[in-house]
């Protein structure tokens, strides 16, 4: 089928000569390395001027508060003139339009060293280096779940690791969802549309992922410049945690707290007018200046009542404002995407929900929360709250908000974190040579499949094979000595199924099938703290494929080397019993073996098992697999063989 990937089979690795056709074409892989190298040098390019011109502006900048100062303190000792003191206002106008101007160009200068991130990450993903990518997915593995620890879809060395240009937790979470979750025809359809129409828009990706970047990771320029251009060029930087906005979305949508309680806001209007109106007439109506402290007083008690609530409040929106806020120049891209694909249409549409875009509204609660920031100023916050209930206007302002928009607030980022994920589809069909969007449909083929490869494995090693199963209640019973391909062709056929539900393109030059669920045995091991043998792990996944046949989808199931830890009679029983109930029941899948004993199948199985193998070559003390799949019973194993290679001098007979 293919060359072991990585850490499989090592060994395999060391001794193979491939000599069979390959999917993809090294010119087709150079071309997209060489065209990410050049969008990073220019980017880097991009961001040297910038630097340049951030340090010449900080000096100027520097220049005019200098002559500010002159001028400032010339003016106070008595010797400045007139015309100093005007080129002091000059000066001091001059600094504050630098400083704003500065500020642009720092944001620039990040935005290119984060281009030249994205485009050293898509070149390390196209010339086979992704492995050292710091986003591996690693948080979704679950060992329980039905495949996706089988398959190596989340971890070093996963599906995740190599498509996923999601950085947002939001983007994470939704491509994790992608990849363990089953789908229906109509969603795969629509997912596919949507990747299709993403595929070519490289700028709009990149730009999308650049941003996403700024959301979880401080701005290089700011922080260390230096250290900033290295995590620039190497993408091995270590992984961060996105900032989480979970706490203020909880409060956003919540029950308003303040709002509801009338007399509050109507003693929080009353109160501050009394207080202004008394002040101001008391003098002029001759009534006693100590007057206007009643209503301050009951400003003062009214704000001890309320403390808990806008106290509650403030933390919430404080703590996580800079969370929250960050993803506003993604959810502005997001809203201005004009694609025609429906699913991208739709989560436009999720972002107008209220009738608000949701940068407008970021910017609303942006003001809103600056206002409450005087909490910050221990100082004056006190007084200022205690003639105005500055705490309980800010709370109702926010409150105000949160009625409006609050509840659609989860669902901007929701459609951002979907937006992501299909993006790292579209990347992948993009970069990868030999790459095809699959046929989905119901009343299809269960899974035909023409040059099918691993999509984990270099383009330069894949070796493709067909595979037909093309009703239910079909398998392939795989048999072949060590290293030849045997667990290679299963996950091939459980990743590209993996790829398909979730709307992504697999590598065969054509893949149709229909709408399954996976279950497979491929990589179970013993675990000592629930004293669960390997054997005792794959009986218990075993049963769990058995039952899902009883379940509203056809079972794909992919077992390797089944019943392996027990003894040959046995083996032989259980594997024909559990092959038999799972082709009776219209699942489909392939089983491999080093058994050759089991390949003789009793008339009943016969009729719905194709045998197929694969096999090597021995010259000499050299052994090479060409891993091509090939009709019928493999004919010898390799072990004995293969333990001579190593310097163990067994008899070969």
């Amino acid at each position: 089928m293919s060359a072991p990937p990585p850490g499989e089979d090592e060994t395999a690795r060391a001794c193979a000569e491939h000599g069979a056709p390959r999917v993809g074409e090294e010119a087709s892989r150079g071309s997209w390395a060489a065209r990410y190298a050049e969008r990073a040098a220019r980017a880097g390019a991009d961001a040297r001027r910038l630097g340049v011109r951030s340090r010449r502006v900080a000096n100027l900048r520097g220049l005019a508060f200098a002559a500010f100062a002159v001028s400032a303190i010339a003016t106070v000792l008595g010797h400045g003139s007139t015309a100093v003191a005007a080129g002091g206002l000059v000066a001091l106008v001059t600094f504050a339009g630098l400083a704003a101007h500065h500020a642009r160009v720092l944001e620039d200068e990040d935005d290119a060293l984060r281009r030249v991130r994205v485009n050293r990450d898509a070149e390390v993903r196209v010339t086979g280096r992704w492995r050292d990518l710091p986003e591996d997915g690693a948080r979704f593995a679950d060992p329980s779940h039905p495949y996706t620890s089988d398959l190596d879809v989340f971890g070093r060395g996963s599906l995740f690791q190599r498509i996923s240009t999601a950085h947002t937790r939001f983007g994470q979470d939704a491509l994790a969802r992608l990849f363990s979750e089953a789908s229906s025809a109509s969603m795969i359809a629509a997912r596919q549309a949507a990747a299709r129409a993403l595929a070519p828009e490289l700028e709009l990706r990149q730009r999308l992922e650049a941003l996403a970047l700024a959301v979880v990771e401080p701005p290089p320029s700011r922080v260390d410049e230096a250290a900033g251009r290295a995590a620039a060029r190497d993408p091995r930087g270590a992984k961060r945690d996105a900032p989480d906005p979970e706490p203020l979305l909880r409060w956003a949508e919540s029950e308003p707290v303040l709002s509801i309680r009338r007399a509050v806001v109507i003693a929080a209007w009353a109160l501050p007018f009394a207080t202004l109106t008394s002040a101001v007439a008391a003098p002029l109506l001759g009534i006693p200046g100590s007057w206007w402290l009643i209503p301050v007083v009951l400003q003062v008690l009214l704000n001890l009542a309320t403390r808990e609530t806008t106290g509650r409040v403030f933390a919430a929106v404080s703590v996580t404002e800079g969370a929250f806020l960050r993803y506003g120049a993604m959810l502005r891209l997001v809203e201005e995407i004009e694609l025609e694909a429906t699913l991208l249409r739709e989560l436009r549409a999720r972002l107008q929900t209220g009738g608000v875009r949701p940068s407008q509204a970021m910017q609303e609660f942006r003001r809103v929360v600056a206002w409450f920031e005087l909490r910050h100023n221990g100082v004056i916050h006190p007084f200022v709250n205690a003639l105005t209930c500055w705490d309980i206007h800010c709370v109702l302002r926010l409150e105000a908000w949160q009625r409006r928009v609050g509840r659609a607030a989860r669902d901007w980022f929701s459609a951002l974190g979907d937006i992501e994920a299909l993006s790292s589809l579209a990347g992948h069909a993009s970069d990868e040579p030999g790459a095809t969007f699959p046929a989905i449909d119901q009343e299809g083929p269960f899974f035909v499949a023409e040059g099918l490869a691993h999509p984990l494995i270099d383009p330069l090693e894949r070796v493709a094979n067909d595979v037909t199963l093309a009703t239910p209640g079909r398998a392939l019973m795989v048999t072949g000595s060590n290293m030849s391909g045997k667990s290679t062709l299963l996950r091939a056929m459980g990743l590209s199924a993996v790829l398909a539900h979730a709307g992504g393109a697999v590598i065969a030059r054509r893949l149709a099938m229909t709408e399954v669920r996976l279950g497979t045995s491929i990589r179970l091991s013993d675990s000592l703290a629930d004293g669960v043998s390997h054997f005792y792990a794959e009986v218990r996944r075993l049963r769990e494929i058995v039952e899902a046949v009883r379940g509203d989808k056809p079972v794909l199931f992919l077992l390797d080397e089944i019943l392996h830890g027990t003894n040959s009679r046995e083996r032989q029983i259980g594997a024909r019993w559990v092959l038999a109930e799972l082709v009776a029941s219209g699942a489909s899948g392939a089983v491999s073996t080093h058994d050759m004993e089991l390949v003789k199948l009793p008339p009943e199985l016969a009729d719905r098992v194709e045998l197929v193998h694969f096999r090597e070559a021995v010259t000499g003390d050299r052994m090479t697999f060409d891993y091509r799949l090939r009709i019928g019973p493999v004919r010898a194993g390799n072990a004995l063989r293969l333990m001579r290679l190593v310097g163990l001098p067994v008899p070969l007979e």
